[in-house]
């Protein structure tokens, strides 16, 4: 078979998987969806051999309890400056500055082979890469709701969702492969460029990419004037409250995750890849339902069902004792990526006021981030304390549930999950 009539089958394959999932949709939505589809398969590529070794990486490097617990608070830094990221897509284009941005975090582990072993230094760049990579987000779901329509959104995003997902399915298992052959040295500066390319592609969208608009009739907004009308809206008021406690639960363990995998268990970078196949593989088959479920049951629904998923984590590696117990809290760490990515998403975007939608996402990042920071840094203390691992992945497990229980009492008004 040559090489074209296999693209032609390839192409095709990709637009029966389409009409399946989406239906008809026109010319310019399409398109849309194709870019930004091609942009996240080739994000996975990156995120694959990068996001999901770096704690493993750091570990093998030598870094401390201390140090992976600071890792994990700059998941978190670029969060807090949302707020600046609000003001500066009300100036400039949100496309153009959000690749810039993305490019320039992305770029910055070109640099890798320059710091060698050392932690510090490798913790910086991790460190710039983490800010860039967040703090565009408001304006990401900005362009969210600009692009698609409503009825249609959830779909769509589990579509796009797909392709990054299978990327990161091929690749994880192929990227411990390398880590393990090859030193992340070198690795990592050339997957690098598959990141900064996805933003590039990310860039060819055709969308009202005006810089977001504050109403004339309006009195500008203010810091205060947000809280007020925040903590006047009580369901998204609980909303953040309970996304606050969920996420505590997920994060109070996490520094410890590559101390489990590093020095309890042993594991090779080619064993920390099978597992994220795994997690690769349930969070790609999730998205084949979570859209619709989003469409059809709303975005509560899903968000309670992923949430339980995101208890499975921390309860699994308070048990293991082997390779083969973390195994299903993989799994139920690929379902929580999927289903909370748009339960998470479409339920704030129903509960926020739209006219600010960008203020509401930047009160929740902010709400994150210094969640994101104080956190991860109380579990070196709780060590230190002699407080047992087992005891801390049980907190987590605790607080998970407890957030569950808080979103069962979000109510969202049927008419809005209905709009066209």
């Amino acid at each position: 078979m040559s090489s074209s009539s296999s693209h032609n089958v390839f192409e095709a394959v990709l637009h029966r998987v389409e009409r399946v999932m989406l239906g008809p949709m026109r010319g310019d939505l399409r398109y849309n969806v194709w870019v930004e589809t091609i942009a996240s398969i080739l994000y996975g590529l990156f995120w694959a051999t990068t996001v999901g070794f770096f704690p493993v990486i750091l570990r093998n490097m030598g870094a401390s309890e201390d140090q992976l617990a600071i890792y994990v608070v700059f998941m978190s830094l670029g969060l807090i400056l949302t707020p600046v990221s609000v003001a500066i897509f009300q100036r400039y284009r949100i496309v153009k500055i959000a690749s810039y941005i993305w490019m320039f975090g992305r770029g910055t582990l070109l640099l890798v082979p320059f710091v060698g072993n050392n932690v510090t230094l490798f913790m910086v760049l991790i460190g710039i890469f983490w800010v860039c990579e967040l703090v565009p987000s408001p304006g990401y779901v900005r362009l969210l709701e600009r692009l698609y329509p409503d009825n249609l959104r959830g779909r769509i995003m589990s579509f796009v969702r797909i392709g990054m997902t299978m990327a990161i399915l091929v690749m994880t298992p192929f990227a411990g492969w390398l880590l393990d052959v090859f030193s992340h040295t070198i690795v990592l500066p050339i997957v690098s460029v598959l990141g900064i390319i996805a933003s590039l592609v990310f860039m060819k969208l055709k969308v009202d990419d005006a810089p977001m608009q504050v109403d004339a009739t309006q009195p500008k907004t203010k810091v205060g004037d947000i809280l007020r009308e925040i903590s006047q809206n009580r369901s998204f008021l609980l909303f953040l409250i309970l996304n606050t406690i969920f996420g505590i639960g997920t994060l109070i363990g996490a520094p410890l995750y590559a101390v489990v995998q590093v020095n309890r268990l042993g594991l090779s970078y080619t064993e920390v890849g099978y597992l994220g196949l795994l997690q690769s593989i349930t969070w790609l088959l999730g998205y084949f339902f979570w859209g619709n479920l989003v469409d059809k049951k709303g975005p509560i629904f899903v968000l309670l069902i992923s949430m339980f998923c995101g208890a499975l984590m921390p309860l699994g590696f308070m048990l293991a004792d082997s390779f083969w117990w973390l195994v299903p809290a993989f799994i139920a760490q690929g379902l929580l990526l999927g289903g909370f990515d748009l339960g998470f998403t479409n339920t704030a975007m129903n509960l926020a006021n739209r006219s600010r939608l960008e203020a509401y996402f930047a009160s929740i990042h902010l709400v994150a981030g210094i969640r994101g920071i104080i956190v991860p840094l109380t579990t070196p203390v709780l060590v230190s304390m002699q407080v047992s691992e087992s005891l801390i992945f049980g907190l987590g497990v605790g607080f998970v549930l407890i957030s569950m229980l808080l979103a069962i009492g979000i109510k969202i008004k049927p008419t809005t999950l209905e709009t066209a």
